[in-house]
């Protein structure tokens, strides 16, 4: 305050002109200042003189002083707000609820029923726990199992259940609820379908925690898998009797034990199921979930679904097909995910169905004329990745120096002249198609004679087309000896498996096959192709599981229903190579039998693989800590749902 006074004085004095009155001045200033300091003898001003700054400072000095206070504040505020963000970071917290959108209505939500339906399968997942239970890395981890111990002939395999396991009405789970359940899918009136992963199976208890399984055959190294099957509480579902398993109503309003539990469901006035909620079990013996409620709405088909998305109805589709990937183009609150799946798909060739496809040369010159990168880009829109094996990228036994059978329409061309089909032109095929009528004419006539039938008049048959080639039809064609080279392949019914046979249909065509396509709904295609073996070349995806065991595929045991050899492979070296795979010591050797097995299905090639796709999962941006990168079945896009979060609160992370 003294010197801001001091300058106020000194500044507001004329200008002297003699000697006189500067002495004068300077005598003035002399007791000016010593007045100053009488008032208060401290350098620095106190608040009563501070509130009277303002009278002293000129306009420019006041202007200085606020720019000069707002920016001190300012910094100060800057310097608060980095401590704050770079210490007390966003943390989840408990609290909010998803909502999505599953296309279908549950039926089954029962561990034991739940495999042939996505919806029932997906909530089934959350509700019922295992002794296993894989996480967000597809790696098994304990779900109600606290530890286990496998024999070392690898056909023994005993459990410990963890402490005071509950199911969600509080009723306590014991070994005999595992016993029971395990019991449950053996008994073929339940008509569970893993009935086929426990044939054989033994199942005793120990005491109320331990249980021990035994394997009456030989050893099986994806055991452990099975046996992330839900649990059933033996307390409800002991009195009801097998063969009405599918009629209780505990399949609609379960009792589980595993992280989230049934609340409510909704119907429509007709009885349909619109809606159906669960909420976080409180007793769960794995980690809590940080959402409090999950809906899900049920839609009749997935355009329905993306509509749902884009008006808000849900925040997340369980699957959105490509096709449909641009409806939602313009929604910026909504994230895809891309997960791989241990699925592939291929074409299966049956040799029994078509005697053309016994011809190793045949079979050789149909996979070099594909092109795989055209059918990656044009069916799955690049979304997969290409393959040349059973084996997958990632998976134990993977091979990525397996022989390649590289698209190459002119060798193709060559090994179907060598192997004797000779090429014709479209009018040598239309008259070759007339003369086969005939001779189906007069075979026909002279049977009818010769049984003394009423003959079917000239006219009649006459009347009936030719067959022609379509529009789509290639402009020459291969024939050896009185057969045309023709090959009936078929699919299910999904958008891109149509578009991929199309265009294996094109690359056939393009050296003079005969294409027949046969599109088959997928209601249909398991009990009217796959279990009859109906087919001459299948389009098919198979999920193949995080253990790579290729034996359920590929073994000649399997080539009957329910058996998935789809290729009707019988090969003594294969047999051999996949059983001493699943007896291997270790996984290095285990490794060297499937490489083994690989190279000798190069040199068979029962089956021309295509690719790997990708299943897409959109979610809105508000829900948090989805991290999945591969799932094995839809279900598993809820392996890590324990992180996912809405709601989050800031906690003080660094160190003062």
């Amino acid at each position: 305050m003294f010197f801001v006074m001091k300058k106020r004085i000194n500044f507001s004095l004329p200008k002297l002109k003699n000697k006189n009155e500067k002495e004068s001045f300077r005598q003035q200033n002399d007791l000016d200042k010593k007045l100053v300091y009488s008032l208060n003898p401290k350098k620095i001003p106190s608040l009563k003189q501070l509130k009277h700054l303002p009278k002293v400072l000129s306009f420019k000095e006041k202007r200085l002083t606020i720019i000069l206070i707002f920016l001190i504040v300012a910094s100060l505020i800057f310097i608060a707000g980095w401590f704050y963000s770079q210490n007390f970071l966003p943390t989840p917290t408990v609290g909010g609820e998803y909502v999505e959108g599953l296309i279908g209505a549950p039926q089954y939500i029962n561990p034991l029923l739940s495999q042939t339906n996505d919806v029932d399968s997906d909530i089934s997942r959350l509700i019922f726990s295992g002794l296993l239970r894989y996480d967000k890395n597809l790696e098994l981890v304990a779900d109600l199992a606290e530890k286990w111990e496998i024999s070392t002939d690898q056909k023994t395999y005993t459990f410990v259940l963890k402490p005071d396991l509950t199911w969600h009405d509080g009723q306590s789970l014991t070994a005999d609820d595992i016993v029971f359940t395990v019991k449950s899918i053996q008994d073929p009136d339940f008509k569970s379908p893993l009935l086929v992963s426990l044939r054989g199976v033994g199942v005793e208890k120990i005491d109320d925690r331990t249980i021990k399984f035994t394997l009456a055959d030989e050893p099986y190294p994806a055991f452990l898998e099975v046996l992330t099957f839900g649990i059933l509480p033996e307390h409800i579902w002991g009195d009801i009797p097998a063969i009405n398993a599918n009629l209780t109503e505990y399949n609609l309003k379960p009792i589980g034990s595993g992280p989230w539990q049934f609340k409510s469901i909704a119907k429509d006035k007709l009885g349909n199921i619109r809606s159906y909620t669960i909420v976080h079990n409180p007793n769960y013996s794995g980690p809590a979930p940080y959402l409090e409620k999950i809906t899900f709405k049920f839609y009749p088909d997935f355009e329905t679904g993306v509509q749902a998305l884009k008006n808000h109805s849900a925040e997340g589709i369980s699957f959105l097909p490509k096709e449909l990937k641009k409806n939602i183009a313009s929604q910026k609150n909504l994230k895809s995910y891309s997960f791989y799946l241990p699925q592939y798909t291929a074409i299966f060739f049956n040799q029994k169905e078509n005697e053309v496809l016994k011809d190793k040369k045949v079979r050789e010159a149909l996979a070099l004329a594909i092109d795989k990168p055209k059918i990656l880009s044009e069916a799955l829109q690049l979304e997969g990745e290409i393959i040349d094996g059973p084996i997958l990228p990632g998976s134990l036994g993977h091979n990525p120096e397996l022989q390649k059978i590289n698209f190459d329409p002119n060798k193709a061309d060559l090994l179907l002249s060598e192997a004797g089909w000779n090429q014709i032109t479209a009018e040598e095929y239309q008259s070759f198609l007339e003369e086969q009528k005939q001779k189906e004419e007069e075979e026909q006539k002279e049977n009818e004679e010769a049984t003394s039938k009423q003959p079917t008049t000239t006219e009649e048959i006459i009347d009936q087309p030719a067959e022609t080639p379509d529009e789509t039809s290639q402009s020459f064609y291969r024939k050896k000896d009185d057969t045309i080279l023709e090959i009936t392949l078929t699919t299910v019914d999904q958008p891109e498996n149509r578009k991929a046979t199309e265009l294996i249909q094109e690359f056939w065509q393009n050296i003079g096959v005969k294409v027949n396509l046969e599109i088959i709904e997928s209601s249909k295609i398991s009990r009217q192709i796959i279990k009859p073996r109906a087919y001459e070349a299948l389009l098919f995806g198979i999920i193949v599981g995080s253990d790579p065991d290729p034996y359920p595929f590929w073994h000649s045991s399997q080539v009957q229903d329910p058996g998935l050899n789809l290729s009707l492979l019988a090969n003594r070296k294969v047999d051999k190579l996949l059983e001493d795979a699943r007896k291997a010591a270790n996984d290095e050797e285990r490794q060297a039998k499937y490489k083994e097995f690989q190279d000798t299905l190069v040199e068979e090639l029962p089956a021309i693989f295509l690719h790997n796709p990708t299943y897409t999962y959109v979610v809105d941006q508000k829900i948090k800590g989805v991290d999945i990168d591969r799932i094995i079945i839809p279900a598993d896009r809820f392996n890590n749902l324990s992180d996912w979060y809405i709601k989050t609160k800031r906690k003080f992370k660094g160190n003062l």
